[in-house]
């Protein structure tokens, strides 16, 4: 797990995988899925997503370069697999989050 975490932004595949391992792909993905729980390309897109949750609160990342940054070849492809693990777009989500921490605005003080 720690080789697909070091490895977002590059195109990992279930037979490189294997072959990090020692195990023959088939072997690689059963034994994978019994410790983990979900199969290797689940979890890859699992931890894309959460990685690119990191990076998008930060305001002044684009949303393709996030996409990119966690390995997702196009924005369309990144905005698709963001909303079907979080619910909402990578914009939708971002703004959400940004919005909780905006300070409110100041209150002048009346002359009296």
């Amino acid at each position: 797990m720690q080789y697909i975490d070091d490895n977002l932004d590059a195109k990992v595949t279930l037979q490189h995988l294997a072959a990090v391992a020692g195990l023959s792909r088939m072997h690689f993905a059963a034994q994978f899925r019994a410790a983990v729980g979900m199969r290797p390309h689940d979890y890859l897109l699992k931890r894309r997503i959460e990685r690119a949750q990191e990076l998008l609160l930060r305001a002044d990342a684009s949303l393709v370069d996030i996409a990119l940054t966690v390995g997702f070849q196009t924005q369309a492809h990144f905005t698709t697999v963001f909303k079907r693990f979080a619910g909402n777009t990578p914009y939708q989500w971002r703004s959400a989050r940004l919005a909780q921490f905006q300070p409110l605005p100041r209150l002048e003080a009346r002359a009296s």
